[in-house]
C-alpha cells in the first residue's frame, strides 16, 4: 500500500514534508533531460529560461527522486522557490501549497497556460499544480497527495516545459510528461 508517512530522506524542516507517490502520465520525453543544454539554446524560440533552468540545476533535481512509494515534489520546488528568493512553503506538501497559490497569498496569481509560459520566459517563478481532493488519513492536509512542479519556459508551441521530482524526475520536459490539465500560478 502506499504510504503517507515523512521519509527519513532529512528532517521536516530542512526538507518540508514529502507526500506518496501519484501516478503520472507516461508520455516520454524526445528532448534532453538536461536543462543546462536547453538554456543554451535562448536564440530559440522554445527552450527553458537560462535563469531558471541554472535554478533547477543548482538544487540537483535527482536528490528529490522517488524512493519507494515516496515522492519529493514539494521539497524539490521549494528549494527551486528558494533559489529564486521565495520560502514561503517551507514544511508544506503540494496540496496545501496549491491552497495557498488559489487563495492568493504572498502574491501568486492563476493564470493560463500562454501567460505561464510567457512569465517563466520573462524569469519569474511559475507552478504548474495539481489538487488530489481524494481523502487520506495521516496526511498534513487530510488528503492524497496531489503534485507541483516548475514551470522554466516553453517546451513546444504553446506547451509549457517543467522540471519535476515525483514518479519521473527531470529537469526539463512537457507538462504532458507529468499530469493533464493543471492549474498555473505565477508569484510576482
Amino acid at each position: 500500500s502506499v504510504s503517507g508517512s515523512s521519509s527519513s530522506r532529512g528532517s521536516s524542516s530542512s526538507r518540508g514534508t514529502s507526500h506518496s507517490t501519484h501516478s503520472t502520465r507516461s508520455t516520454k520525453s524526445t528532448r534532453s533531460t538536461k536543462a543546462a543544454g536547453v538554456a543554451k539554446k535562448s536564440t530559440k524560440a522554445y527552450g527553458a529560461n537560462p535563469k531558471l533552468a541554472k535554478a533547477v540545476k543548482s538544487i540537483n533535481i535527482q536528490k528529490y527522486a522517488k524512493k519507494g512509494h515516496t515522492t519529493f515534489c514539494n521539497q524539490a520546488f521549494n528549494a527551486y522557490a528558494g533559489k529564486l528568493g521565495y520560502k514561503g512553503f517551507q514544511g508544506k506538501v503540494a496540496n496545501q501549497m496549491f491552497t495557498s497559490m488559489k487563495a492568493g497569498k504572498d502574491g501568486w496569481h492563476q493564470v493560463s497556460a500562454k501567460d505561464a509560459i510567457a512569465a517563466a520566459k520573462a524569469g519569474k517563478l511559475v507552478a504548474a499544480g495539481w489538487y488530489n481532493n481524494t481523502p487520506q488519513a495521516g496526511r498534513p492536509d487530510g488528503k492524497r497527495p496531489g503534485h507541483i512542479a516548475a514551470v522554466i519556459g516553453e517546451y513546444a508551441p504553446g506547451v509549457p516545459g517543467i522540471a519535476q521530482a515525483g514518479t519521473r524526475t527531470f529537469e526539463w520536459g512537457p507538462v504532458t510528461a507529468s499530469r493533464k490539465n493543471p492549474t498555473y500560478f505565477v508569484r510576482n
